[in-house]
């Protein structure tokens, strides 16, 4: 046991083998998320889908948001530690197993599911308030705003729909005001820009996962079902290109520079990844159910691909100015956002997925070359 006090904020720094574990989790949980996103589409039921799938994920991306930022400032990787942590992995599941039953109404067990997650990371923050008085107000706040939303979130998640969704709402805004008013009660840098960065990446894989899912399913339908092979093998290929695509944007444009230490900065970073997570795992359940539903023969809801491509490039765009600034790399994705939703407003499900591949790689070829291009001009000025 050792005590708990601020870590510097500068320096090399990596992600642990113990974050590394502790992602797992959030494997199983998106991916469930996912798998109901896409269930609801299949049985033309995909708005109330996409709406419980919204709800959902912010309790699942605040989990493992909350636990990054207090790693980065305060992880001494002790035995308390580490028995804390493996106590969130285990909320974390439950939460998860929860998210089925939550996705029909039953927000109960999936409340209750949330709180006690959060109960072992309350514990760490108050650890840390105790341990390091420099930082006592910035950690007791921490702890003071987890314990007041796991609350609420109890207490909302006990109401029937709709009258769920005003507590709901209120448990959101108390945990997205949270890390605002800790960080005004700081005495100086909390956190490492460089492992906030990479931590952050890290998820981004998660999510981009859920498409690697989705290309196995449709490789394994286009051998089973010889009849509609060549539309299953165009949504594979879709699927595949526009996860290669995001990938390639986030860490080739987005992540060139990094996270600057500016708090407000800072804040659009952390708070602006929800939209862009999302829409990155969306993608992977729209391609799913399109491959199932176009494998039956029946129509397709064709926005499920196109419109969280959409949506990913433009989280990306507006990630890359708060972190960069306005720059030519930003151009190209937005003008691939909006070239990849005609095609699925025509009603092609197969070319929507089409041509959101092709927009989604050829925003990261010309974003790449334009920051490169920008990269180089600075360097040559310099």
């Amino acid at each position: 046991m050792r005590p708990l006090r601020m870590r510097a904020p500068e320096g090399e720094r990596a992600a642990t083998p113990l974050e590394l574990l502790f992602d797992l989790c959030f494997v199983v949980a998106v991916a469930i998320l996912a798998a109901d996103l896409h269930h609801g589409i299949v049985d033309h039921h995909g708005w109330e889908a996409t709406r419980a799938y919204a709800l959902l994920f912010v309790p699942v991306w605040w989990a493992w948001m909350s636990f990054t930022w207090f790693a980065t400032a305060f992880d001494n990787d002790d035995v308390v530690h580490r028995l804390l942590t493996m106590a969130q992995m285990v909320g974390i599941v439950a939460l998860a197993a929860t998210t089925h039953d939550a996705a029909k109404g039953d927000l109960g067990a999936f409340g209750l599911a949330v709180a006690a997650l959060r109960v072992p990371l309350i514990a760490q923050w108050v650890r840390a308030a105790r341990a390091d008085r420099a930082h006592a107000g910035f950690a007791g706040t921490y702890a003071a705003g987890l314990a007041l939303g796991a609350v609420v979130w109890v207490a909302g998640s006990r109401l029937e729909p709709p009258l769920a969704l005003a507590p709901l709402a209120l448990a959101v805004l108390v945990d997205l005001a949270t890390p605002v008013l800790a960080v005004r009660r700081a005495p100086g840098p909390v956190f490492h820009p460089g492992h906030i960065a990479e931590r952050y990446g890290l998820f981004a894989l998660i999510v981009i996962g859920e498409s690697i899912l989705a290309i196995a399913v449709g490789l394994e339908q286009a051998v089973e079902n010889p009849e509609h092979r060549a539309e299953v093998l165009a949504l594979v290929a879709s699927g595949g290109a526009i996860a290669f695509a995001l990938w390639w944007i986030y860490f080739e444009v987005l992540g060139r520079d990094g996270l600057t230490r500016r708090r407000s900065a800072a804040f659009v970073w952390g708070y602006g990844h929800l939209l862009l997570y999302a829409a990155i795992a969306a993608v992977g359940a729209g391609v799913q159910a399109q491959l199932e539903i176009v494998a039956e023969g029946e129509d397709a809801a064709v926005l499920a691909i196109a419109l969280p491509t959409a949506l990913a490039l433009l989280a990306v765009a507006g990630l890359q100015v708060s972190a960069n600034g306005v720059g030519r790399g930003v151009a190209p994705l937005l003008v691939a956002s909006l070239a990849s939703l005609p095609a699925a407003l025509a009603g092609d499900v197969v070319l929507a997925g089409v041509v959101a591949a092709v927009a989604a790689v050829v925003a990261a070829a010309v974003a790449t070359t334009a920051t490169v291009g920008e990269g180089a001009g600075e360097l040559s000025a310099a």
